[in-house]
């Protein structure tokens, strides 16, 4: 070797890993920027951002697919042509997402197809850099050449940086088209950095010497091993996050951390070494699987929802995601460059099955959200233990376990517990068979065969002990929709309430009380905000953006007439469901009303027509998707709006205080508003809200002074909110879940 080489040799490894951290900084920071562009499409609900992260593992695989074809040709050859890919893909750039304008209800796979014009091109380049750098790698005489794995690490590390830089660095700071272009200057530089690393590859005599060793060939079993190794942590990533989300609260950048974890563990399990053994990790998988079983079946609310059982599904999932990725990195082959491509493609063929089953799969053939234990318990068989005999006092406990599970039915089925309905819901009075179902699981900790088969088993047995005030369960592709009955007592009098429920935030109850029937509830209750809109306007043609159990039809008349606007289908056959819900029906209009299936801004923009009120009621969880309040919007619904017609918007929320930013925007457009946020009277069937409204005069609004509406001072040095910018971190109200002002 000579001088000028090794003295070459530590630049080469920074270059390196200053190459790969940055081509995997800008895939994860593109991912959210793709995200917000499809906001006009989706909203904000956790189905869209596990679509476009299946287009990005299906991406990813079609990279590594492309990286292992060009792995024929020598490592100088290959990462040349990798070279040329990436400035092929700058003739996409800066990137776009085309945005369909029929204002028809998106499906995955017209989301898919949407992101494959826009980025497909580019981020096949990204996704062949790991794979084609280490290769190339392997050839520059560096003294850890020929295990290079140890970039990956780099490679994980640098996508954890990419991940976390845009919600804190780049969307509080530009606007999605400023984000683009910059992204476009960072993608050109990563071109230069790779053309840079050919400079530190070997002359073509060393390089065909290395590229014809070759270790034992990989078998077919290795391959599917491979497979479903990084099968597991992607599928349960995506799990985790639907199950956060939605079954326990649904939080600003929740989605951050599981994948923040995913990547984590990448680097934990290829660095050089490991900050823990392998064994250990191993060793305490089963005992994390049967937590999570018994957490889940244990319903006790002040345990579920709360930042605590975030945690603890974090760190069940960080076990899990570890332990396949340390065997994978186990389990890496040394020495030949194709078979580091082929073990970089079976990984990305297990990450893109767990994407597309998550995605696709699951919310069509089932009606609940179990995909999340049911991997949780599956990957167990991953677990070296699963293949071990049994011992003797491990056999001893899986009786026990089992005669628990016998026990439990007997008591279930003698309490009338047992209901076969579609639905899954826990009740807060099954305490005590919670304990045992938990205790069981515990008990069959002892074996990674015993916890796959009995936690399996009490899975699918807590699918049929449901609750029989549970009425239904809907899924699609904006979540999970649960309908369920409970009972309310106002002076000693019990009054069935029946609830429509998306994640675990409540979008309307009705009492079904023949007497409650027309009477508006919750957040809409006529002695609160809407009342007060409702009754001093009387207006009379309404359009309404989201339609929860229909509630604000109640405010209707012989002389008016409502529109509703509703992007989900399951929320549309619930409410229009006489036998469920009979706002729709009951409350008499001059004509009954209309309701559009699709996206409220898109469909209205549609309509040619004028309304004397637009209100918007449309929540993802708990935060009004941010298009729908954007000056584009807003304008949207000024062309639709009488003159004299005011915009009212639901802004109660636990996260973020939108009063604000609705101000500066009003006030953009030369708009006038108020505010207002009233408390629950004390009959049972009213809660506490926040509105906001806005008009062209001011005299259009200043009847609602009357009613304790006030007028919220507008930052003079924040930006408007647009469909190019907006910055969620501004908006967040984290000292006061009542919010202010």
């Amino acid at each position: 070797m000579t001088v000028a080489r090794r003295k070459s040799q530590p630049a080469a490894l920074w270059v390196f890993s200053l190459t790969l951290f940055l081509s995997a900084a800008l895939m994860f920071a593109i991912e959210p920027m793709i995200g917000k562009m499809l906001l006009p499409l989706v909203g904000g609900t956790p189905a869209g951002w596990i679509v476009a992260m299946a287009f990005f593992q299906v991406m990813l695989l079609l990279g590594y697919l492309y990286a292992h074809l060009l792995s024929q040709f020598t490592p100088r050859v290959h990462a040349a042509l990798f070279v040329v890919t990436l400035l092929a893909g700058m003739l996409f750039l800066p990137v776009r997402v085309p945005v369909a304008g029929d204002g028809g209800n998106p499906t995955a796979f017209g989301i898919f197809g949407l992101l494959t014009v826009a980025v497909a091109i580019p981020f096949i380049a990204l996704s062949a850099a790991s794979s084609t750098l280490q290769r190339l790698f392997t050839t520059t005489g560096h003294a850890s050449s020929k295990d290079p794995y140890f970039l990956y690490a780099a490679s994980n590390l640098g996508s954890f940086a990419g991940l976390l830089l845009y919600p804190f660095a780049l969307e509080p700071a530009f606007g999605i088209s400023d984000q683009a272009r910059y992204w476009l200057y960072a993608f050109v530089i990563l071109a230069a950095l790779s053309a840079a690393c050919l400079l530190f590859a070997r002359g073509k005599a060393e390089t065909r010497a290395r590229s014809s060793q070759s270790g034992a060939p990989v078998s077919a079993p290795q391959r599917m091993e491979w497979i479903a190794l990084a099968f597991f942590p992607s599928s349960l990533m995506l799990g985790v996050t639907t199950h956060i989300s939605t079954e326990i609260f649904s939080a600003p950048l929740i989605w951050v951390l599981p994948l923040a974890v995913y990547l984590l563990t990448f680097v934990i399990a290829f660095s050089r070494k490991p900050l823990v053994k392998s064994r250990t990790v191993e060793t305490f998988q089963p005992i994390v699987v049967s937590l999570v079983v018994g957490l889940l079946l244990s319903y006790n609310a002040e345990v579920r929802i709360s930042w605590y059982a975030v945690a603890f599904h974090l760190f069940a999932f960080c076990t899990v995601a570890l332990m396949c990725h340390m065997r994978l990195a186990q389990q890496r082959p040394l020495g030949d460059g194709r078979r580091l491509t082929e073990f970089y493609l079976m990984i990305s063929i297990g990450g893109a099955l767990g994407g597309l089953l998550n995605a696709f799969i699951v919310p069509v053939l089932l009606d609940r959200l179990i995909e999340y234990p049911a991997m949780m318990i599956l990957s167990c068989a991953m677990n070296p233990a699963f293949r071990q005999a049994m011992p003797p006092h491990a056999k001893r406990f899986s009786l026990i376990g089992a005669a628990g599970v016998a026990t439990v039915l007997l008591l279930m089925a003698s309490r009338g517990f047992i209901h076969g309905t579609n639905a899954g819901l826990y009740t807060l009075g099954m305490g005590l068979t919670d304990m045992i179902l938990f205790g069981t699981a515990l008990v069959l900790s002892t074996h990674a065969r015993i916890v796959t088969f009995g936690a399996m088993a009490l899975l699918l047995f807590s699918q049929f002990i449901i609750p029989r005030d549970v009425l239904l369960t809907e899924r699609d592709f904006y979540g999970v929709i649960k309908v369920f009955d409970r009972p309310q007592v106002e002076d000693g009098k019990k009054y069935n309430v029946r609830f429509i429920v998306h994640g675990n935030t409540v979008h309307g109850f009705q009492v079904t009380d023949k007497n409650y029937e027309k009477t508006p509830t919750l957040y809409f209750w006529n002695g609160g905000p809407p009342g007060d809109v409702f009754g001093v306007y009387n207006p009379k043609k309404i359009a309404i953006i989201g339609l929860g159990a229909g509630t604000m039809n109640c405010y209707s008349n012989p002389k008016n007439e409502f529109t509703f606007l509703e992007i989900d289908p399951a929320v549309v056959k619930v409410a229009g469901d006489p036998e469920i819900f009979t706002f729709l029906s009951a409350c008499k209009a001059k004509r009954p009303p209309r309701v559009i299936t699709g996206d409220g801004r898109l469909e209205l923009a549609r309509l040619n027509e004028k309304f004397d009120l637009i209100a918007l009621d449309a929540f993802s969880s708990d935060v009004i998707p941010t298009h729908l309040i954007t000056l584009e919007a807003l304008k949207v619904y000024l062309d639709h709006l009488n003159p004299s017609g005011i915009i009212m918007l639901h802004v109660s929320n636990r996260y973020f205080d939108l009063s604000r930013i609705l101000a500066v925007n009003a006030r953009e457009l030369g708009l006038k508003w108020r505010y207002a946020k009233k408390g629950n009277d004390k009959a049972f069937y009213t809660a506490p809200s926040k509105w906001f409204v806005m008009a062209r005069r001011n005299v259009s609004l200043s009847p609602l002074d009357a009613y304790e509406w006030k007028e919220v001072t507008a930052d003079e040095n924040r930006r408007p909110w647009t469909d190019d910018y907006t910055n969620l971190l501004s908006a967040l109200n984290v000292f006061d879940s009542w919010g202010s002002p």
